[in-house]
C-alpha cells in the first residue's frame, strides 16, 4: 500500500471526525472529542496535513498559534498504526516550539513523543460513570444547604471554588469572572450544580456540571474529610440522571489521587489519559 500525504481542508472535516470516532471506539475518552465544534477548534484553525490510504483518510494532525508555541493534535486509525504515520505527522508539523496535545495516550505514542526528544507537561485521566446503575446514599451534612447556580449564588459559588483549590499546584488564581467566563457555555448545567453554605452563608463546598459531564467538585479546607465533596457529587449526579443522562465523564489531574480515589469510590471507572508535551 502507498500512503499519500496531502494538506488538510475544511473539506475533510466528515473524514476527520469518521477518523476521531474510530480512535475513540479504540483507545476510549471524551465523547466530545468528535464533536463538530471540538474536531474544527482543532484542525481547522492553521495548517494540517492527512496521510490517505487508497484515498481513505488513516492519520492527520493540525497545528495552531498557542503563545510563543504551536499547539499540535492529530490522530492515526488503529488499523494503521505501527506504520510510522505517527513520525510522518510529527516530521511535517513539529518544528521549532511545539506544545502536543493529546485525548487518548497510548504507550506507542509516550514512547514515541519521547524519543523525538518531547517531555511530557502535563497529564489527566478521563473517568466515565453509567448513570443507569445505582447511586450511593451519601447525605449532605445536616447542617449545610444547598443552593444551585443562579446570579444569586454566584458569588458564594466562586468563593467555594476559590477556598477549595488554592492549594493545589497550578492555580490560576482567577477572579469570579475568568472563572465564571471559562466554567459557563451553552452546555453548562445551573440545575445541577450546587453549592453548600453553611447557617451563617459561608461557602463549604460546590460543585459545577455541564452536558454529560461533571467539571468540578470542591470542599474548603474546613469541610474536608467529612464527606462533602462526595455528597456534593452524588447529589449532582442525580439530578443529571433525573434529567435523562445516562453517562457522565470527569478529569482528574495525575497529581491528584485523592480525587482519583474519592470518584472510584462513586463508580467512575479511568477510560483514557490525556496529556500534553513540549519539547
Amino acid at each position: 500500500m502507498t500512503i499519500e500525504w496531502a494538506p488538510l481542508s475544511a473539506a475533510d472535516l466528515p473524514a476527520i471526525a469518521e477518523l476521531a470516532r474510530r480512535c475513540l471506539d479504540h483507545d476510549g475518552g471524551l465523547p466530545a472529542t468528535t464533536s463538530p465544534s471540538f474536531l474544527e477548534r482543532r484542525y481547522a484553525a492553521g495548517p494540517g496535513v492527512g496521510a490517505y490510504d487508497g484515498g481513505g483518510l488513516i492519520a492527520c494532525a493540525a497545528a495552531r498559534p498557542a503563545g510563543p508555541a504551536t499547539a499540535v493534535t492529530g490522530l492515526v486509525d488503529p488499523a494503521h498504526r505501527g506504520r510510522g504515520l505517527g513520525s510522518g505527522l510529527l516530521d511535517r508539523l513539529a518544528d521549532g516550539p511545539v506544545r502536543l496535545e493529546i485525548e487518548s495516550l497510548t504507550p506507542e505514542a509516550d514512547a514515541l513523543f519521547r524519543a523525538r526528544g518531547f517531555r511530557r507537561t502535563f497529564a489527566e485521566d478521563v473517568f466515565r460513570r453509567d448513570l443507569t446503575l445505582p447511586l450511593p446514599d451519601v447525605p449532605l451534612p445536616a447542617e449545610l444547604a444547598v443552593e444551585e447556580w443562579s446570579p444569586a449564588t454566584e458569588e458564594a459559588f466562586h468563593a467555594a471554588y476559590s477556598a477549595s483549590f488554592a492549594d493545589r499546584p497550578g492555580f490560576p488564581g482567577w477572579s469570579r469572572q475568568e472563572w465564571v467566563d471559562w466554567l459557563v457555555d451553552d452546555e453548562f448545567l445551573p440545575g445541577c450544580s450546587l453549592v453548600a453554605r453553611t447557617a451563617d452563608g459561608a461557602a463549604a463546598g460546590f460543585v459545577a456540571c455541564a452536558e454529560g459531564f461533571l467539571i468540578q467538585v470542591g470542599a474548603v479546607p474546613g469541610w474536608r474529610r467529612r464527606g462533602l465533596a462526595r455528597a456534593l457529587a452524588v447529589a449532582a449526579l442525580g439530578r443529571m440522571r433525573a434529567a435523562g443522562a445516562t453517562e457522565v465523564f470527569l478529569d482528574v489531574n495525575e497529581n491528584n489521587p485523592a480525587s482519583a480515589a474519592l470518584f472510584r469510590g462513586l463508580g467512575f471507572e479511568a477510560v483514557a489519559r490525556r496529556a500534553r508535551y513540549e519539547n
